[in-house]
């Protein structure tokens, strides 16, 4: 697939400024960016919107904000004084992070993530947030960090065991990959122990290989 990702990025980013498709979503991102920045909250984007953000994807719903779990209290307080309504936390026996709790702010989904775990394939895979981890890119002068493709590819192939339909954004996410590979420390450091099924050990090693 021959992409042009940083031109469909720009292109995204100024529809999500400028569309009023996009008001409700802008309005909740500014919200929690602006009270996490201020409260020191650690964080990055991650799944549907970090993807269109990097020109992976021309749409997403809602926000999924991966955080470093000592930071869930303090989320928590913020997301109270927003009124956000917390509808559901815990897990569902695939997704089973340390921290989940899905907000409406407004009328948009948040959902927040600490310690991301997927139980697939009979094995599990945890991704922690890492503030060494992360890319960025600006958005109307804000500098919002996106969690790495590397780490998405990871958990999108784990995501396909308990649903099929998330095979689409791995395979995005691989293409991307094959010529945007930054963080290769993060698939090969997956690759110690037994905690991947070998389908994915196997993708990640003709990754490494490529990247030589």
């Amino acid at each position: 697939m021959l992409y042009d990702y940083n031109y469909q990025a720009k292109e995204n980013i100024r529809c999500f400024l400028t569309d009023t498709e996009y008001l409700e979503r802008r309005l909740a991102f500014k919200t929690f960016y602006e009270e996490f920045q201020k409260n020191n909250v650690r964080f990055g984007l991650i799944c549907s919107s970090s993807l269109f953000f990097m020109g992976l994807v021309d749409d997403f719903h809602d926000f999924d904000v991966l955080i470093d779990s000592r930071d869930a209290e303090e989320v928590k307080n913020i997301m109270a004084k927003h009124n956000a309504k917390l509808v559901e936390t815990g897990g569902n026996g695939f997704c089973e992070s340390d921290v989940y709790m899905h907000y409406q702010l407004d009328r948009v989904d948040v959902d927040i993530l600490g310690g991301f775990k997927l139980l697939t394939y009979g094995t599990s895979y945890q991704y922690n947030f890492s503030s060494t981890e992360l890319n960025y890119i600006d958005i109307d002068g804000y500098k919002v960090p996106l969690i790495p493709a590397e780490a998405q590819y990871l958990l999108y192939s784990m995501m396909e065991g308990w649903q099929a339909k998330r095979r689409y954004k791995r395979l995005l996410l691989e293409d991307f990959l094959l010529r945007n590979l930054k963080y290769p420390n993060i698939l090969r450091n997956a690759m110690i122990g037994d905690y991947l099924p070998n389908w994915i050990r196997g993708n990640i090693s003709t990754m490494i290989f490529l990247d030589k």
